[in-house]
């Protein structure tokens, strides 16, 4: 009874929602290697040739360059790195669009490099993961639909580890393996079995992970659960518009290159990016968010604050010296792709993500195999009567 519970539980889930599994999963597995991809395809604009005969310019000379020629351009932030091969991302103020927007800049000469090919492709499947590609107030439903997805999803784990739990009490290790000597449904049947053991693991992280954007409730009881205190939003400065040209001539990046400079004295390695921030916090202390060289991934993030009147540093804070709960929570996105484990996390999540494709197909093939039989029985038993 335990049984027939479950397994009806897992193909009737399986059969509604098969469909927003396998676009969830297809377009998370897409997603999985974004930032590489982007990097390999537009090499020219993430990164530039050292030339020989060429200083590279300070941060004050870049900002003050790319303004002298945008005078009507606001400008949020500036990111560079250790390596000087690097490019430097500028971050400008957009109307109604709270990240603003990237442009690359050579560090040697200022101009400002290719946009990103590729972006609006990656784009397309990032809405399809969130929100099933659905547009303004409709999102609220397409972001319901692949919440109630994820939940189904931990459902049929669940359920299919329960189904198969006699076989896998028989004998472990064969539990993890199917033969391509079995024929037809006996093949699916076991293939669809052992390899959705093989994945038990990835899918309850993906899903468990992946509800922290879902319902703000479970986010809230995450933080709560592991000790956290819940960060709030702060503000997005990057509507101020600048209606005067005259603020443009004001603005002295003098102190943004003192900033940097004092930074450079204090960073203790080689770091892969740093992202000032041109407009200092209340207290006047201006913030440099910056990641090492060697970071497992891209959100063991640091933070150096510095006092421009003092020339010091006030706070220097390592993503290294946080307890572990606490780098969990600040970890969310690199344990739901799997960087947070390295390259070989981020790529079993891949692989994962991908074979949900395969537990839909022969899923339906299961289903449709066994209605097949049902009605073929019940025609034979109809011919037998009459």
């Amino acid at each position: 009874m335990h049984k027939s519970f479950w397994f009806q539980l897992h193909w009737l889930l399986g059969i509604v929602f098969g469909l927003t599994l396998f676009i969830v999963g297809i377009s998370g597995a897409i997603l999985s290697y974004e930032k590489e991809i982007l990097r390999f395809i537009n090499k020219d604009t993430y990164s530039v040739k050292i030339p020989a005969d060429k200083q590279i310019l300070t941060t004050q000379e870049i900002l003050e360059k790319y303004q002298y020629l945008n005078k009507d351009a606001k400008i949020n932030s500036i990111s560079f790195s250790s390596d000087k091969s690097e490019s430097v991302v500028l971050n400008l103020a957009v109307p109604n669009n709270r990240k603003g927007k990237n442009i690359f800049i050579n560090p040697y000469t200022a101009e400002v490099l290719p946009d990103i090919k590729g972006k609006d492709f990656f784009q397309f499947f990032f809405v399809l993961h969130r929100w099933l590609a659905f547009e303004k107030e409709a999102r609220t439903i397409g972001k319901n639909i692949v919440a109630i997805t994820t939940i189904v999803c931990l459902i049929l784990t669940i359920g299919g580890l329960v189904v198969y739990w006699p076989r896998v009490k028989r004998n472990f290790l064969n539990s993890f393996t199917f033969s391509f000597k079995h024929k037809k449904r006996a093949f699916v049947s076991t293939m669809h079995s052992a390899v959705g053991m093989w994945v038990i693991p990835f899918f309850l992280l993906l899903c468990l992970t992946g509800l922290y954007w879902s319902y703000d409730w479970y986010r809230s009881a995450m933080f709560t659960v592991m000790q956290v205190e819940q960060p709030k939003r702060a503000a997005s400065s990057q509507q101020t518009k600048i209606d005067k040209k005259e603020d443009i001539k004001a603005i002295s990046f003098d102190n943004h290159q003192k900033v940097v400079d004092i930074f450079n004295q204090n960073v203790s390695k080689d770091y892969k990016n740093a992202r000032l921030s041109l407009t200092p916090n209340k207290d006047g202390l201006y913030t440099i968010t910056y990641l090492y060289a060697d970071a497992t991934h891209f959100r063991e993030s640091n933070s150096m604050q510095i006092d421009i009147s003092k020339l010091a540093v006030v706070k220097d804070s390592k993503f290294e010296d946080k307890k572990l709960n606490e780098q969990l929570m600040s970890s969310m996105l690199p344990l739901h792709s799997g960087e947070y484990f390295g390259w070989i996390g981020q790529l079993l999540m891949f692989l994962a993500s991908s074979l949900m494709a395969l537990f839909v197909i022969t899923g339906y093939m299961l289903y449709y195999d066994r209605i097949k039989k049902k009605r073929a029985k019940a025609l034979k038993e109809n011919s037998s009567i009459n």
